[in-house]
């Protein structure tokens, strides 16, 4: 291995970037723009905006937070407080790991299996045996650490390369139908932001950077330059990703009423059939399969590298990699609607702060050593979580049929809580307390 390098070679960033945009498309990003564009119609552009903040931007400036606080994910967050870091950080890997989404790419495997074999079975022994086969090829992607990187850049994406140009490309320049109206009554920008919620590129920007400055080391990547070659395999990968939202949704918004109700995985199949045939159906089915791989591939080791660091290496690499493979089998067995049911809430938890988190770090300068933006920073964080705790209890509460009452009334005062954004304001204001309280304190 060579040492000392300044900089990857073009060939190497190309595939680390391609590693990086096949580790984020996953199965959520692959299936879902399309119905973002389907709903959207006429008003896709700031549909778009909004999903390119939060599941496009705000993911790449993860990558230059994490590399100008020059730490992991766990360890920049044990700086608000070591409680604070180990309660939101362990939420946010176990939605990432074991209890959502990873069970949710292999769920979603098992689905595109489905359509692609014909088969059918109402016995939860099918579904287990497919988990355990798909768990063991996602453990052999991943046992060694070093190579994990490099599996998926030169085996899975680019599958997933030709896939998607083949199937966007047809459906811009020979579109099904025409663009009509959007579907939806909230703002478009809104509906674009909250649903890049729903992807989690932000969190797993915020671990999956943590995988990539170990595979630059393993190239040979000086210590001095790591941040700047984490940045561009970053800009890499998301522009990549960008590219694909981008043309997923136009040809969903060219879908306009020809498919009736259908959404995501169903949508997309039907688009697909629609523009290729039966042939590219199959095609399709078994890139969604790869997709859905190539994120729980990059959770997978990034859950592992959690919980090692977390318990101070008594957990080995490997042994966190098996119990994480372990439980998320156990868990796909329950089906995709029912983990999106429980555990999406999950992620609204734990989103706002991972925002905050991401985007003091990468527009404020040396904020550990600013004491009024760091005192602004912790005010802000912690609101956030709280809000996007409460927000999560009232979210469980309804879907429990348990009457809120006053909490859901006093959620509903906010500004914005009806486009699924409360947290803006409240957080905002907790941002400008913090900042003078620490200014009041440093008069005294």
């Amino acid at each position: 291995m060579e040492k000392g390098k300044t900089r990857l070679s073009t060939k190497v960033l190309f595939l680390m970037g391609g590693a990086l945009f096949a580790m984020h498309f996953g199965g959520s990003s692959m299936i879902w723009p399309m119905t973002w564009g389907k709903e959207s119609g006429q008003s896709i552009l700031p549909a778009f905006v909004g999903v390119y903040l939060t599941a496009l931007f705000f993911p790449l400036l993860a990558y230059v937070a994490l590399s100008k606080a020059k730490g992991t994910f766990y360890q920049v967050s044990e700086r608000v407080s070591p409680k604070f870091a180990k309660i939101f950080c362990s939420i946010a890997m176990l939605v990432l790991g074991p209890l959502f989404c990873i069970p949710r790419m292999s769920a979603a495997a098992w689905d595109a299996f489905l359509q692609v074999s014909g088969f059918q079975s109402e016995s939860i022994i099918a579904p287990l045996i497919f988990s355990i086969m798909y768990y063991l090829i996602t453990y052999w992607f991943i046992a060694q650490k070093s190579d994990a990187v490099d599996k998926v850049s030169k085996i899975l994406f680019p599958v997933l390369v030709i896939a998607v140009i083949a199937i966007i490309a047809k459906g811009i320049f020979i579109p099904i139908s025409s663009i009509e109206p959007k579907t939806y009554n909230i703002n478009s920008f809104s509906y674009g932001f909250k649903n890049g919620y729903a992807t989690g590129e932000l969190l797993c920007a915020l671990v999956y950077a943590t995988i990539i400055i170990e595979d630059l080391k393993f190239k040979g990547i000086d210590n001095n330059f790591l941040d700047k070659n984490l940045i561009k395999v970053g800009l890499v990968g998301i522009g990549l990703l960008t590219l694909t939202h981008l043309g997923h949704m136009i040809v969903g918004a060219f879908t306009g009423s020809a498919f009736g109700e259908l959404k995501y995985a169903a949508l997309y199949s039907a688009v697909v059939l629609k523009l290729w045939g039966n042939v590219g159906g199959i095609i399709f089915n078994i890139a969604l399969l790869f997709a859905a791989l190539t994120t729980a591939i990059g959770l997978s080791v990034a859950t592992a590298n959690y919980f090692q660091e977390l318990t101070k290496d008594k957990v080995s690499y490997n042994n966190a990699a098996i119990i994480t493979l372990i439980i998320s089998a156990i868990v796909s067995t329950i089906g995709l609607t029912t983990i999106v049911e429980l555990a999406a809430p999950l992620l609204d938890i734990v989103y706002p702060a991972a925002i905050v988190l991401t985007l003091f770090y990468a527009l404020i300068p040396n904020l550990d050593k600013n004491t009024t933006a760091f005192s602004s920073y912790k005010f802000a964080i912690f609101t956030a979580f709280i809000w996007g705790i409460y927000e999560g209890i009232l979210t469980y509460m309804a879907m429990f049929k348990i009457d809120a009452g006053v909490l859901q009334k006093f959620h509903d005062v906010f500004p914005l809580t009806s486009q699924g954004l409360g947290w803006i304001t409240i957080t905002f204001i907790a941002a400008i307390i913090g900042a003078i309280i620490n200014k009041r304190k440093g008069l005294t």
